[in-house]
Parts: structure tokens; sequence; C-alpha cells
């Protein structure tokens, strides 16, 4: 047994403490984990508030982080003690209904998180999408753990572990984006940000970021945005339909807001796609203008929707976008706004900076991370 701290969650709603937790060795196919980075995410907050997608409480916070093997169990060939490795709860199960008809990007993640981490009090401890990265230690399957290149920055590749692959995958894997396509990007949080990067890999031609903050506005420009709307200022729909006379070929919603999900479609080209990425509250209803008395859905525009959680990645993604990161064709750290210890005072400001849109991503210092082979850390 070992032990170690991490924020617990002990209800729906209740303040999270970094407390003292417990991890039993790995069996199996089990990996123990020791974290160095892991980024605060939207999705944190939703599980304190709505629950942690079925999972009961206590919770073990964290879902977005990056670490070096300490352990492993018997049955685990592709990791080894010393690895670094990111946390991907998005990875597919290969167990669920999906998965088992060769079919894992619609895969329903059904992961049943090992019963090795417990609270002070002996109870079961459940990680956020069954990984709690927001500790100094964690418990996951083996099959959850990506190996990060040699010289890849872990306070980077973290944000692979949710809102990079997010945006990413809903770009190049979801949507379809091509080389030449025209696409809007409506909420430039780090998911969206991340969406606007995997259009650029992907070729589109014109990418239109919206949002209200102007700092965002700017970093959209440096990432590759052609143009930005203001949506503070102007009507977003009227706004993109003006610069490209027709509509965009794709449109990301990455707010969360209900009402951004008709936004996204009212875009759209004829043929056009719109995909929703943003995680809504429970009680969420879309309402979108379906026929020819308006811009319709159906007629005259033909428009898809598409929903989508994680960008829907394997394995492959997973490797190709941490070997992209390793040769800097692809580059996450202007996503990075803070790097925070790993402090009560700290993480209740990095949710408070988030919830305010002052930063793109909070990435918590679990430990100060060794150099690593080939520079960076």
């Amino acid at each position: 047994m070992r032990d170690a701290r991490g924020v617990v969650i002990g209800g729906r709603g209740a303040p999270g403490r970094i407390e003292p937790i417990t991890l039993d060795e790995p069996e199996g196919s089990e990996v123990l984990v020791r974290i160095v980075a892991n980024g605060v995410c939207h999705s944190d907050l939703w599980a304190i508030q709505n629950g942690n997608w079925g999972s009961p409480f206590p919770m073990l916070l964290g879902h977005e982080g990056a670490g070096v093997v300490e352990a492993v169990g018997p049955d685990v060939t592709h990791a080894a003690p010393g690895d670094r490795v990111l946390l991907a709860w998005a990875m597919p199960c290969g167990t669920c209904a999906a998965c088992l008809r060769g079919r894992p990007r619609r895969c329903a993640h059904v992961w049943d998180q090992p019963a090795r981490i417990h609270a002070q009090d002996g109870s079961r401890l459940i990680g956020t999408l069954s990984l709690g990265s927001m500790a100094t230690h964690t418990v996951v399957h083996g099959a959850q753990t990506v190996r990060v290149p040699d010289g890849v920055d872990l306070i980077e590749a973290c944000l692979l572990g949710c809102g990079a692959s997010t945006g990413i995958g809903a770009a190049v894997n979801t949507a379809g984006v091509t080389a030449g396509d025209t696409v809007a990007v409506i909420g430039l949080g780090g998911i969206g940000l991340s969406a606007l990067i995997g259009s650029v890999l992907a070729g589109a031609t014109r990418i239109i970021a919206i949002d209200r903050i102007a700092a965002k506005l700017d970093t959209a420009l440096a990432l590759g945005a052609t143009d930005v709307i203001d949506a503070g200022v102007d009507d977003a729909v009227t706004a993109v339909r003006s610069l490209t006379d027709t509509g965009v070929d794709v449109a990301f919603e990455a707010t969360g807001n209900a009402t951004v999900v008709a936004q996204a479609v009212a875009m759209l080209a004829r043929g056009g796609t719109a995909v929703a990425i943003g995680v809504p509250a429970p009680d969420s209803t879309v309402s979108i203008p379906w026929g020819e008395a308006s811009v319709g859905a159906a007629y005259p525009n033909k428009a898809t929707l598409k929903i989508t959680d994680g960008g829907d990645p394997v394995a492959e993604d997973f490797v190709g976008w941490l070997d992209a990161l390793a040769e800097r064709r692809l580059d996450l750290r202007p996503l990075v706004s803070v790097i925070a210890p790993f402090t009560d005072d700290a993480l209740a400001d990095a949710f408070r900076a988030m919830l305010a849109g002052e930063v793109i991503r909070t990435v918590v210092a679990i430990e100060e991370p060794a150099p690593a082979e080939g520079g960076g850390a």
C-alpha cells in the first residue's frame, strides 16, 4: 500500500480538498502512475456539479494527466516502470457493443476503474472518467496509458488527455475537415482552440474564430485563424455568413451552451457539418430551424449535426499526436496559460479563472518534472 495525496470530492457539489489517500499495488492489467502534470478542465467542474458520469462518490478528481509509471500488474506488456505516459480517458474500451462490432470510434468508454484507491476512511475512490489524475498517484487500466516520446514536456502533453484530443479529434475524425474547407469555431477555450488547431492540421484554408474575450481572439489568430468575430459586438451567424457569402463547410460549437448549437447549424453552407463538442447542462434542449421558411437544417441546407464527447480517437491517434508534439508539427504550448502548484488555494483560483474566462488552460504541476532525454520536461 502506498500513501499519496489527491483532490477528493465527497458528494455532488461538495468542495474539493487535497487529502491523504492510499493506493494498493496494481494487479492484472493495471498501472500505477505518479502524476507530474494535470490540466484543469470544465469537465472536472461538470463532474463535481452533476456526478461522475454515473459513478458513485466519493470521487478522485482529474482526468487530463500525464506522469511516470511506477508499477504495473503482471499482465501489462506495453508499459514499464519509468515510462512517461499520457492518461487517456477516451481510449476505446474494447468491451462495449461498438468496440465488439469493430467500431471503436463509437466506443461508450465503459471503463471500470480498478478498486485500488482509497480515501482516508477506507472507502473506495473512483476517478473522474475512471482516471483520477488530480493526485500525486493514481491506478488505471493499462490500456488508458500511452507512452510519451522523450523530449516532450508533460505539462504540454497532458492536454491531449482531454481538451486537446477532444478538439483536434473533433476536427480530423468527427467533422472530417479536409484541405480547402472553410471552418467556424464558436468558443475559444481549450477545446475550441484545439478544434482550430486540428482544422489547421487538416488543411482548412479559412478559419473563423468566435468568442467574446479579446485575448482569446488574439490567441486564435496566433494559432492560425484567418478571421475573428467578437460575439459580444456582432451577431455571430450574420457575421460568418457575411464573411463567406454561402456559409462555412464546418462549424464547431465548443461552449456547452445549447443555443450555440443552433447558431453553428445556421452558419453552414449547403451540405455543411456542425459538430457540438461542449459538455451541456443535464437538462439542455436544442431547437433547430428545420424547413424552408428559414435557413433550415433540412431544406435548403441539407446540413449534418454531429455530437461528440472525445473527438472519437483511437490509440493510433494519440500516438500520432504525441509524435507530432515531439517533432513540433503540433504545438500546444499556447494553450497553457498558467502553471499552478498543487495546493488547495491554487486549485480554487484555477477554477475561478476558468469560469471567468481568464485562462485557456491552467495546468497543475503535481511535482517538478525531471529533465527528459532529448530536452524538455
